[in-house]
């Protein structure tokens, strides 16, 4: 639970330096029946539960030591200076009835107060009832974390595994922060609240975790193979029993033949250049232009042309086209990265504003 209380001068909060008080100390008193069990130091100095230093409002995080009936009042004393001198005096409050019921309430054991963390972080706390782990399934109890900077507010849930409650947080900037777990429970047909101390600690590092899936990603797409070129054709024929070899879309003269070979294809194109009577044949049709393709022959006026085989051939790849986004899974992974990579230089960006 918390005290929180103030001293006031008519409707406005006195704090110490800011007038004739000089000095303030705030006490809660806490009783059992007529017995005096704990003293409650109070605080404004923006820790201890307090929210703001020097507002005029101080705070104790104060847990009872067992479920009961209790009073608490505060006592205030304030060094008070007038005319050169210092007096001392003390103001009570009335006391204040409160009861103790048996509820979880967190404990903050991740970031701890003070420390250093990354951007991208895990929120951990602990569900205790009565300073002991609290395990038991209660369908009833939320838990959520409020995480503020400067200027700026999340609330996010926290997921519950047995005693433990866990979040993951991006933070949008280097700065300081300010974490309270807030968990509720129904009991007895009411919900009843509690929360964790305040835990301050400062974000001073980035995550790289986009930076490293963009690595991941751009090392799947060097792994990957590139598409290979097509196949090419070098062709070999047999004319007046010379051979003749043609590269891929090359075209060369023999006789009174011109023979351009294909480029992909297992094929070449036959033309007659000179004489005015086709003198070429393909199963005993006369013409002046014919296709042969692999394994066929044609007669050439007295003359056999053989197309023996068509050499398979592919390009070699050079070291700039094996680099190239050519084929699908090579581009989804490409721009995979290239995503991965902007979202993490613009969080960097966010960060580093």
């Amino acid at each position: 639970m918390q005290i929180k209380a103030a001293l006031q001068k008519g409707e406005e909060k006195v704090v110490p330096k800011q007038g004739e008080v000089a000095r303030l100390f705030l006490t809660g008193q806490v009783f059992e029946g007529e017995r005096l069990i704990d003293n409650v130091p109070l605080w404004d100095d923006g820790t201890h539960g307090d929210e703001k230093s020097g507002d005029g409002t101080y705070t104790a995080t104060y847990r009872p030591p067992k479920v009961g009936k209790y009073r608490v009042r505060v006592r205030a004393q304030a060094d008070i200076t007038a005319d050169g001198k210092t007096l001392t005096r003390e103001f009570w409050s009335d006391f204040i009835p409160f009861k103790v019921v048996a509820i979880p309430y967190p404990q903050i054991t991740q970031p701890e107060a003070g420390s250093e963390v990354k951007g991208k972080t895990s929120i951990r706390a602990r569900v205790l009832l009565m300073g002991k782990p609290f395990e038991e399934r209660d369908e009833t109890l939320t838990a959520i974390a409020q995480v503020e900077g400067e200027g700026w507010k999340r609330t996010l849930p926290l997921n519950r595994q047995g005693s433990l409650l866990t979040a993951s947080f991006t933070f949008p900037k280097r700065g300081t922060y300010r974490l309270i777990v807030l968990l509720s429970a129904q009991r007895g047909g009411k919900k009843l609240q509690s929360k964790s101390e305040a835990v301050e600690f400062t974000v001073s590092k980035l995550g790289y975790l986009w930076l490293f899936v963009s690595g991941v990603f751009f090392a799947v797409y060097l792994a990957l193979p590139p598409k290979e070129p097509s196949l090419r054709y070098r062709h070999h024929l047999r004319f007046q029993h010379r051979s003749i070899t043609l590269e891929p879309g090359e075209t060369k003269r023999v006789d009174d033949l011109e023979l351009k070979a294909a480029v992909d294809k297992r094929e070449v194109q036959v033309k007659q250049i000179q004489s005015q009577q086709p003198i070429l044949r393909k199963q005993g049709v006369p013409q002046r232009e014919l296709t042969i393709k692999e394994g066929e022959q044609c007669q050439a006026g007295q003359n056999n042309l053989r197309y023996e085989r068509a050499e398979p051939m592919r390009e070699k790849l050079s070291f700039w086209h094996r680099l190239l986004p050519t084929t699908f899974l090579r581009c989804l992974s490409f721009l995979l990265a290239l995503g991965c990579l902007a979202f993490w230089f613009w969080q960097w960006k966010q960060f580093a504003g």
